[in-house]
């Protein structure tokens, strides 16, 4: 029994990194947890996607969906909480992972 058991988590910027590593704890710890970042896409030259973070999740017995939303897109970041309720529940954990741009050099 993990101590997040029936929660429903989500991680912003969980393709790879900290933000996985954070989904995946949350996950071994019982919730539900939905990713998210930009695309499902593989990026270029940097490892992981969302699509191997929910496949690690569920291949450890977790349950996990992808939502892929550019945080810097209004209307992507108006329809995540509602698709994660969708998917598994009201949203208990909410960890704010991602990377923002908010500096020109």
């Amino acid at each position: 029994m993990g101590e997040c058991d029936g929660r429903v988590a989500l991680v912003t910027g969980a393709s790879r990194g900290i933000g996985a590593a954070i989904a995946q704890r949350l996950a071994d710890e019982g919730a539900a947890v939905a990713v998210t970042a930009r695309t499902l896409d593989p990026h270029p030259t940097l490892p992981g996607t969302l699509r191997d973070v929910v496949e690690g999740i569920e291949a450890l017995g977790g349950n996990a969906v992808a939502i892929p939303a550019d945080l810097a897109d209004a209307e992507d970041r108006a329809r995540i909480v509602p698709e994660v309720e969708s998917a598994l529940g009201p949203v208990d954990i909410l960890v704010n992972n991602a990377a923002a741009g908010c500096c020109s050099s």
